[in-house]
């Protein structure tokens, strides 16, 4: 499964966020460059290093100006998972491979594996100004595509997945 599950409009929200998935300090981070990064303040660090309060000025209004309207991501929160018994290196792996081909070189990321609920899963924090200033919409579509994607890496490493659609499956 492929969800996204929200994601910071702030660089204190990004870096709660980031505290939360590595336990504040007790899981390591690994970042988009394979470095990981541990301890206490982890989170708080990367959230300085990618610059978000920059990003967050550059917008002007956290709103860009519009009434109405929601403010803009720094970054998206994903979650990556599968169902118990599946072996979470294996999960890891397809992850690695799926950001990589997804976001390397364009958009910085983070994850972590929490193996601490009944299913193994990984959160995937993604910074939504890529390195050239583009913006990521995630929209239908291209959580559709990341789904058969992530499934396509976790078939390659042995473990069974498809990427069904809920309507096709009667949901």
């Amino acid at each position: 499964m492929v969800k996204v599950s929200g994601g910071g409009t702030s660089p204190k929200a990004v870096a709660a966020h980031l505290q939360y998935i590595d336990r504040h300090g007790k899981l390591d981070l690994e970042l988009d460059d394979g470095e990981l990064l541990k301890g206490k303040g982890s989170g708080e660090n990367l959230a300085d290093e990618w610059d978000l309060e920059a990003e967050a000025a550059e917008t002007g209004s956290p709103y860009g100006g519009k009434p109405g309207r929601k403010a803009a991501k720094l970054a998206h929160n994903i979650v990556l998972s599968m169902p118990a018994g599946t072996p979470p290196d294996r999960l890891l792996a397809a992850s690695r491979t799926f950001a990589r081909e997804q976001f390397a070189l364009k958009h910085r990321y983070a994850m972590v594996l929490h193996t601490d609920q009944y299913h193994p899963h990984v959160h995937l924090v993604v910074k939504a100004i890529s390195e050239q200033g583009e913006r990521l919409n995630v929209r239908k579509a291209t959580l559709r595509g990341w789904r058969r994607e992530f499934a396509r890496h976790l078939r390659d490493q042995g473990v069974e997945a498809n990427a069904t659609e809920r309507a096709v499956r009667g949901e």
